[in-house]
């Protein structure tokens, strides 16, 4: 079985349930188990919906296995390498570069160049998936976490 999986598990197989409230989740992982930290075990969480691991209804999340399946190996700490979460001015970045073959400092240039042009209204992100928009590259994924971290800050 994968790290992933037996991360995933931990939360549940504690409590005996199959689904549980997503802050309670996150909870679990940070506080309790003390394996992560709340942005990391957040990250976790979007990584293991994305992977069909868990599923998310409103603001629970629901083992898509069976827990009782699972045999977690006595003393498991997940590594967390795998799990921080990219912020996403780094993926809007990468994403240009890996699309234009452009370096990093002259994407970063030109996002800096259109916040001087609008007297610093907008957000770096904002900026650069409006550059990336003008490529021609799809973002849309990034939009609502470029919202999610605005309110964060």
């Amino acid at each position: 079985m994968s790290e992933i999986l037996f991360t995933a598990a931990m939360p549940f197989k504690r409590k005996g349930v199959d689904s549980m409230k997503e802050n309670e989740f996150i909870m679990a992982l940070s506080i309790d188990l003390n394996w992560f930290k709340p942005a990391t075990a957040r990250a976790f969480v979007r990584t293991a919906v994305e992977k069909g691991i868990l599923s998310r209804e409103t603001d629970m999340l629901k083992a898509q296995f069976n827990i009782e399946d699972v045999e977690i190996p006595i003393g498991f700490v997940p590594g967390t390498d795998s799990f921080e979460e990219i912020n996403v001015f780094d993926q809007i970045i990468e994403r240009i570069m890996v699309n234009t073959r452009d370096d990093k400092q002259s994407i970063i240039a030109r996002i800096n160049q259109k916040k001087n042009e609008t007297g610093n209204l907008f957000t770096i992100e904002v900026l650069g998936i409006l550059l990336a928009r003008e490529y021609g590259i799809d973002v849309d994924d990034l939009i609502d976490r470029s919202y999610e971290e605005l309110f964060r800050k």
